[in-house]
């Protein structure tokens, strides 16, 4: 295996550059107009800064360096100014699992560490120190850095690694090859995501359909009336205008927090990946793991509509809803083995709500096994389908951040400092955008280069 980024997000961070600096050039020959005034010059500078960092940030991201091969021999590494060629002799373990990225709350990602026998020294700079198990150890890389398929990459690294790895992130140890691997790790059952390959393409892009229309009814009856609103009434008086701004801020959020994003989280879950640990229902959610007591007393099952926002799905909560046990578009269930694995340790609960939650469960799991199983498909196909989806939403958040740019032109002509203000806000927001839409065409890259490698 050799593993590098992908020449696509380099040429993309590049291209970004460019075109940041050209917006950085654009600003500082507004600064030079004479007419310009001292406000004006003032958000100017600020935007040229915020600008710049940008710029500097795209260019270090396309030329660091970052390569990393593995073979039956061992590995080299390759990763900024770090260099080092490892045979499997000097490596003790090799060992996948979750860091806290700090700064960001408690968002955590799955990284690879490598652990060397006693007494070999892995030289690694500072940024790349580690520990693993109290034993020194080097961090590689997160395993979202370069465009991999995470499961697939396990596979591939189990077949050199041999005994060596050790894989701790519930989500990719099911896929080892070793059973004794799996079950000296899981302690219990995975439960797979659900619903499987075109499946939950379908579903999801059943909730997508009903949020879009959710964000256009934002858009058209938050939006734009805050805008408008802002705009007339600071004709009236600047000050009467910024506080009609704040207040405009304020409902256009709470909007967008209370309606737009009623079916987000039922679009999380038909991808969360489930293990049951113990007593407890581990849910693996992107790079977030949550971690749920069986035993607390506090499992309910939860008919179709008891909810909003999960459509047809019958649900398991904690009490807040964790696991779909039915589909939100069609209302099939899960896979009855996977009810009964929740059943059997909710039963063992000494808590009658727990125990009543199980027998709901079991109720469903009696119902589930009429009618044929769904087959997953082609799982390569449905993540471009899916990848694909969401790169649209791009244009959408597009047309939101270009409403706000214009009514910031359209203020400036009438207002001192407001319209500078509400300009500002639309360059930041843009900024955002930016790094967003890099995200998603480098998502539906990798997704489309992994279904291209498929088929060839």
């Amino acid at each position: 295996m050799n593993l590098r980024r992908p020449v696509s997000s380099r040429v993309l961070a590049v291209v970004f550059a460019a075109l940041t600096g050209g917006f950085v050039g654009y600003l500082v020959s507004l600064q030079l107009t004479p007419s310009a005034s001292v406000s004006g010059r003032l958000c100017i500078g600020a935007t040229s800064v915020i600008a710049l960092l940008m710029a500097a940030g795209f260019l270090w991201y396309a030329l660091q360096r970052f390569q990393v091969g593995v073979d039956r021999d061992g590995w080299t590494v390759r990763i900024g100014r770090y260099r080092r060629d490892l045979r499997w002799a000097e490596i003790s373990a090799v060992v996948i699992e979750n860091r806290e990225i700090e700064g960001r709350g408690h968002r955590v990602v799955p990284a690879l560490f490598l652990v060397p026998e006693p007494g070999v020294s892995l030289d690694a700079p500072s940024d790349l120190w580690a520990t693993v198990d109290g034993r020194p150890a080097v961090r590689l890389f997160d395993l979202t850095e370069p465009k991999i398929e995470e499961k697939q990459f396990v596979r591939d690294l189990a077949s050199l690694a041999g005994d060596r790895l050790e894989v701790r992130v519930h989500r990719l140890n099911s896929v080892q090859p070793s059973e004794d691997a799996r079950e000296r790790l899981n302690d219990g059952k995975a439960l797979p995501a659900f619903l499987p390959g075109v499946e939950g393409v379908r579903t999801q892009r059943f909730l997508n359909r009903r949020r879009f229309l959710l964000f256009v009814g934002w858009y058209l009856f938050a939006l734009v009336p805050a805008l408008l609103l802002t705009g007339f009434t600071a004709r009236l008086h600047e000050l009467l205008g910024a506080a009609v701004a704040v207040l405009g801020l304020l409902a256009v959020v709470a909007a967008y927090a209370r309606f737009v994003t009623l079916f987000s989280h039922a679009t999380t879950l038909v991808d969360a990946e489930l293990a049951i640990s113990g007593t407890q229902l581990v849910s693996v959610i992107g790079d977030r793991v949550h971690r749920h007591d069986m035993h607390a007393g506090k499992a309910v099952v939860l008919p179709p509509g008891a909810k909003r926002g999960y459509g047809k799905a019958w649900l398991l909560g904690f009490p807040h809803a964790v696991v779909l046990l039915g589909d939100p578009r069609t209302g099939r269930l899960r896979d009855h083995d996977d009810l009964r694995a929740l059943s059997a340790v909710l039963r063992e609960s000494p808590h009658e709500a727990d125990r009543a939650a199980a027998r709901d469960v079991d109720s469903l799991a009696v119902q589930s096994q009429v009618g044929d199983r769904t087959e997953p498909g082609d799982a390569e196909n449905a993540n471009l389908w899916t990848s694909l989806t969401k790169a649209g939403r791009v244009l959408a958040w597009a047309v939101v951040v270009g409403s706000v740019l214009l009514a910031g032109g359209w203020m400036l002509e009438s207002t001192h400092y407001l319209g500078g203000a509400v300009i500002f806000l639309g360059v930041f927001l843009a900024t955002v955008w930016a790094m967003y839409a890099l995200y998603r065409i480098l998502a539906l890259l990798g997704a489309a280069w992994q279904a291209v490698r498929k088929d060839c």
